[in-house]
């Protein structure tokens, strides 16, 4: 019977399924014969043991007496060059109108024996044997001339080898150029493995196969190389299900085994999409016996059907395979899988700046292991975490691990405002001093240059543990000298500005752009000559004139605070969200702590600059303290506030304004920052 004949005959195109219990024919009685028990048989597998079928003839005697032959090696190298050549192996010519039949399936699932008793009247066009080893590595082609079908033997999934991901690759690739698709399973019921491949095959097919192929058809004029183009429909999937004990999909069952299958795919998050139609096959083998009648009789009747696809010439397959493959190929990184991922019991914490998960045992922190998180992992260097820190090069040298640290992260609160002039002192437990930015009068190296230190990236598992401390500290005390700059700028204006721009620089946050790199305003371009003044957008970093930095808002997320601050209009109109505040900002402390050293240094120049020392105190003061503004009594006594002879003070503690007489204690508030003993109300003392 040929694909004509099959094509006249009134098949179901859904699904199909055959169950066989008696052996009522002569045939049936032949094939229940064991093989292995004839002498000098030793070609047949144990797929062809037990698989023993009804065979229908394609043709009687049109099977070419050749044996198939490799396409495709193991390592994905197409082992034919041109289409003749292609053709003389298969023995037909390059013009020859075909259409291309590829079997998928586990190892030791029958693939080979299935193709023999489908297509070439079980005679070992592909080879089948009863060893442990695989019969097929690589692709194996063969040709039905009297249907003319094609037919590809694929090496097994699952099977051993170290290149698996490499061996998927070329399945798909194989899968793509194949008009009908067999998907031999045996197994008592459909693992994961069938829905993975085929899912994963209809996925690359849309996203990667599809405009390839539509490219190969184009660049051929003729009209049957045409027929690949991706708007006609992909390959047509056939599931070749065999059981033993259980029964098909498709028997006892209201919905059909298609139906079935598609709710099967699309719970596992599939799109099948990309292939024609999805068929069923189930055969429950009795007597170790198996039946192909049903799954001859269906890929017959597409054979010979033009609703998908029409038949192409053989030149033109090999064309398309060729192009599949030189695309997409190139070494793979073989991920194996493990039978206990590690993100079954690694700690959930993640890197925010890489997103590589903490490799330490879940609950690590609680049950004393380990106090930090770890990963061997290098992370990546962002500049809105700057996660970076500096290791000493000579304890590195000699075994150990030490970062340099400048003098501002140590306990000292003048560390930040003595950097504007000591410049940045770099420490090492363990070395002592190993850096001075102020060493010499000039061309002084940077720590790296040096050669004291190396730069290395660290991950961040808290954010708010990376806003560096003393950053925008600093920078309010610029934003104090600035003023103070002003004051003093009739008398010697030019070397004014430069030392204030000096200073700025030398104590900006990183993501700030340099004064000597703002030669005009980001927004309206305006050019800066040496009266202008230069702002930086507290978000952005960059710079502004005035016009254009005119706006306030909160930036927290930089470490400024709750309060306005000076940002530009673009940035002035991005919306917070309520996480993006955080209650307490210990950088805010050390900000007052600052700003009462530059305010006492001040007040001993207050006869020639008269800069009042509250101007320091406001604009450094943290956001929980009460405003100056809204002080009006004693939180304590409610005595009026300020007065000519009565200060105003904050407690420590709770913020408030207080008066002299209810703030004379002191104790350490280490929770908001302050180590050492400050000043209280008597509330908070009490408490």
């Amino acid at each position: 019977m040929t694909a004509k004949d099959v094509s006249a005959v009134n098949v179901p195109t859904v699904t199909c399924s055959t169950y066989h219990s008696s052996l009522d024919d002569s045939s049936a009685f032949l094939n229940s014969i064991d093989p292995l028990t004839l002498p000098g048989n030793n070609r047949m597998s144990a797929d062809s043991v037990e698989d023993q079928s009804h065979e229908i003839s394609l043709n009687g005697t049109g099977v070419s007496p050749d044996k198939s032959f490799v396409i495709i090696d193991g390592a994905e190298d197409l082992k034919v060059s041109t289409s003749d050549q292609f053709a003389s192996q298969l023995g037909c010519k390059a013009d020859t109108k075909v259409k291309v039949v590829a079997i998928f399936g586990n190892a030791g699932d029958g693939k080979s024996h299935t193709l023999n008793q489908l297509f070439f009247n079980g005679n070992e066009m592909f080879p089948e044997s009863p060893a442990p080893d695989p019969c097929t590595i690589g692709v194996r082609a063969a040709f039905n001339k009297e249907d003319q079908i094609i037919c590809l033997d694929t090496e097994g999934l699952q099977g051993a080898t170290s290149k698996d991901n490499q061996r998927t690759r070329m399945l798909l690739k194989v899968l793509a150029v194949s008009d009908i698709v067999i998907y031999r399973t045996k197994s008592e019921r459909l693992h994961n493995d069938l829905f993975t491949f085929l899912g994963n095959a209809s996925k690359a097919y849309n996203q990667h196969f599809r405009n390839s192929l539509d490219r190969v058809a184009n660049e051929s004029s003729d009209e049957s190389s045409n027929q690949m183009s991706a708007s006609n429909l992909g390959p047509v999937v056939m599931i070749f299900h065999q059981t033993h004990y259980t029964a098909p999909l498709n028997m006892g069952v209201e919905k059909s085994a298609e139906e079935q299958l598609r709710i099967r795919f699309g719970q596992s998050g599939y799109d099948l999409s990309a292939f024609s139609s999805l068929r069923y096959v189930g055969v429950q083998s009795q007597g170790g016996m198996t039946n192909f009648d049903s799954l001859k009789t269906m890929v017959l009747n597409e054979v010979g059907s033009t609703a998908a696809r029409s038949k192409r010439e053989v030149r033109f397959v090999l064309k398309a395979l060729r192009a599949l493959n030189e695309k997409f190929s190139g070494r793979l990184q073989d991920e194996r899988d493990h039978l206990f991922p590690a993100e079954f019991f690694s700690c959930q914490a993640m890197c925010q700046s890489c997103k590589r998960r903490c490799e330490l045992s879940m609950g690590h922190l609680t049950d004393g292991a380990s106090a930090e998180h770890k990963c061997a992992e290098i992370c990546i260097y962002q500049n809105q975490y700057q996660n970076a820190v500096y290791r000493c090069i000579t304890c590195e040298k000699n075994g150990h691990r030490e970062l340099a640290f400048s003098t501002e992260d140590q306990n000292s609160w003048m560390g930040p405002a003595k950097s504007v002039f000591s410049g940045m002192v770099l420490n090492c437990n363990r070395c002592g001093v190993i850096y001075n930015s102020r060493e010499f009068w000039y061309g002084n190296p940077s720590p790296e240059e040096a050669g004291t230190v190396k730069t290395e990236t660290c991950h961040v598992w808290d954010v708010k543990a990376f806003v560096p401390a003393g950053v925008n500290t600093a920078r309010r005390i610029v934003d104090g000298v600035t003023v103070i700059s002003g004051v003093v700028a009739e008398a010697s204006k030019a070397p004014t500005a430069a030392l204030a721009s000096w200073a700025a620089d030398m104590i900006a946050p990183t993501y700030w752009k340099s004064n000597s790199e703002i030669i005009k305003c980001t927004t309206c371009s305006k050019i800066f000559d040496n009266d202008s003044s230069k702002h930086h957008c507290r978000a952005c970093g960059f710079g502004f004139c005035e016009n254009c930095s005119n706006f306030e808002r909160p930036v927290p997320e930089r470490g400024w605070g709750v309060k306005p601050v000076r940002v530009c209009k673009p940035c002035s109109l991005i919306q917070l969200s309520a996480s993006d505040f955080s209650k307490e900002n210990p950088d805010e402390v050390r900000a007052r702590k600052v700003g009462e050293f530059m305010a006492s240094t001040i007040a001993s120049f207050g006869s020639v600059l008269s800069i009042p020392k509250d101007l320091i105190k406001n604009s450094a003061q943290p956001d929980y303290w009460e405003p100056d503004a809204d002080i009006k009594k004693c939180n304590v006594c409610s005595k009026d506030l300020p007065t000519p002879k009565e200060k105003t003070h904050h407690c420590r503690d709770c913020g408030k304004g207080v008066c002299n007489a209810c703030s004379s204690n002191k104790k350490p508030v280490p929770y908001r920052g302050w180590n050492t003993q400050v000043r209280v109300c008597d509330l908070c003392f009490k408490d």
